[in-house]
């Protein structure tokens, strides 16, 4: 038995290229415990369908979907393990957000999360780096910062406390059930804030 008062360190960075299949293990692993028995069999397929699509990958490796992992050290031992992973598709969408089982609730998914924000800035430092890439390997930013997620029925409160709103009400496509939600970036946010004063200036 592991001791309870071993200190563990969370890093988050860049999946590397070998570490697709482990990762998406895990998201497959934690949707099978969590999701699939909501999802049905034609949610359930739809899904495993998705996170094992070749192109899928292929985008991975190029730059197109950008994927981050969480990486639980072990302060005795030095060793990592894979603990969550967050991945986005263009135009600043969150596509896949899973922490480990036994994990979750521990900040890991805000962290990842923040990662992902940090990456989507359109004047961040992964934006500037980007466009250094040829057309291929550039990842395709909204310019207002504004990140947007498919929400999970049982994810719509994580997301709420973060500051994302629902944009529409709950959807169903493929079998698989999601509410819409949005949180604004530093310049809608701006602009909202002055649509406000020019309403209350009249």
């Amino acid at each position: 038995m592991e001791s309870e008062n071993k200190k563990v360190d969370i890093a988050i960075r860049a999946a590397k290229p070998e570490e697709w299949d482990e990762v998406m293990h895990l998201v497959w692993s934690v949707f099978k415990e969590f999701h699939a028995e909501d999802y049905g069999r034609e949610g359930t397929d739809s899904f495993l369908e998705f996170i094992t699509d070749e192109p899928l990958r292929q985008h991975f490796l190029c730059g197109k979907y950008p994927v981050f992992v969480a990486l639980c050290r072990d302060s005795e031992s030095e060793e990592e393990e894979i603990v969550g992973m967050i991945s986005m598709r263009e135009n600043n969408f969150i596509s896949l957000l899973f922490v480990k089982t036994g994990m979750q609730c521990s900040g890991i998914g805000t962290m990842l999360v923040e990662r992902a924000i940090e990456f989507l800035n359109p004047d961040g430092e992964d934006a500037r780096l980007d466009k250094d890439k040829s057309e291929d390997f550039r990842y395709n930013r909204l310019g207002d910062g504004s990140v947007t997620v498919n929400a999970a029925p049982n994810a719509v409160g994580f997301y709420k406390k973060l500051g994302f709103v629902a944009t529409d009400g709950m959807q169903v496509n493929c079998g698989v059930t999601y509410l819409p939600m949005k949180k604004n970036g530093t310049v809608d946010s701006m602009d909202n804030l002055l649509a406000g004063l020019r309403a209350l200036l009249g």
